[in-house]
């Protein structure tokens, strides 16, 4: 009888360590993924909508298409299911000074990442004319980002104000364009002990894409989009778009290793209306979450509707 009660507090005794030590190595490998800086880049809504959004990744877009624009994004995951969250961004720019001078507004409230985080964001960019009616920008952008952090050392989510800057160049004709970003450099928030609670993801994103009339009012629009990341696999996203009439917009893209903490693949899918010239509305489709692709929840898919204005436009913008 004692020999079974020693045995079965042995027992006992085995699996309260193999808890603790298993907690303990899963506690050890997320402090250790902040500290690395391999944790999550809160941009990546904003990186997700560069197509329609050119300023989420490249600062020196702001005023390149001259006039005044306003985008609007919703995003959403479970269409049919009622209070799902929503992740809600904003993006205007326009260009002062006969052109020179751009500038750009971003603000993002994201409710699907992993840290739900909210920002805004300022560009500035000049622009060089060039020959053949080119132009060449150098922007620069700078904001916060507000993130619930877990701090163990004080054992509370805390909200921690993190700083951000970006710089970019694009050159943009009748016909070429393209660019070289790097969309975040700093992005770090420590804790009383001065450790790192997150550090974010730094891509360096080159660009290139051509407008060419593929039949009468149809313009094609292929494009690249290749990510680089210290010590990750290089991130390639390939785009074609099509407008017809200056009126129907449908794209559609392949995105291979996107810029995360969790790198996916996924195919998107868009479709833009033009109504006048003022308003634009579209729709965008994502075969994955970019911000979190492990949240499926039985769906995948992410949805998302653009609403565009853009008074006294200069011409028509793909």
């Amino acid at each position: 009888m004692a020999k079974a009660y020693n045995l079965a507090a042995c027992l006992r005794l085995g699996m309260h360590l193999l808890k603790k030590a298993t907690f303990a190595c899963l506690l050890s490998g997320f402090i250790s993924l902040l500290a690395t800086g391999s944790a999550v880049a809160q941009k990546e809504v904003l990186y997700s909508q560069y197509l329609v959004n050119p300023l989420g990744i490249n600062p020196a877009t702001a005023g390149s298409r001259e006039s005044f624009h306003l985008t609007a994004m919703l995003r959403r995951k479970w269409i049919g299911l009622r209070n799902a969250p929503i992740t809600q961004s904003v993006a205007a720019d326009g260009a002062i000074a006969n052109g020179t001078i751009g500038l750009g507004f971003q603000a993002l409230n994201d409710r699907m990442g992993l840290f739900q985080a909210t920002g805004a964001y300022g560009s500035v960019a000049y622009r060089f004319n060039m020959p053949a009616l080119a132009k060449l920008s150098v922007g620069v952008q700078g904001g916060v980002s507000v993130l619930p952090i877990y701090d163990f050392t004080s054992a509370s989510s805390l909200n921690r104000a993190v700083g951000s800057l970006s710089v970019g160049v694009y050159y943009q004709s009748d016909r070429y364009f393209g660019g070289i970003s790097a969309p975040e450099l700093i992005g770090k928030a420590l804790n009383l002990s001065n450790r790192f609670l997150y550090q974010s993801v730094r891509p360096i994103m080159f660009q290139a894409g051509v407008k060419t009339a593929v039949a009468e009012n149809v313009v094609l629009i292929p494009s690249v989009l290749v990510s680089a990341i210290s010590g990750r696999p290089l991130g390639v996203d390939v785009n074609a778009k099509a407008w017809i009439n200056e009126r129907f917009g449908f794209g559609l893209a392949y995105r291979y290793k996107t810029p995360g903490l969790i790198q996916t693949n996924y195919v998107h899918a868009t479709a833009e209306l033009q109504l006048g010239s003022s308003i634009r509305v579209g729709y965008l489709f994502y075969s994955q979450t970019p911000e979190n692709p492990y949240s499926t929840y039985t769906q995948n898919s992410t949805h998302e509707f653009m609403f565009r204005f853009s008074p006294n436009a200069l011409g028509f913008s793909y």
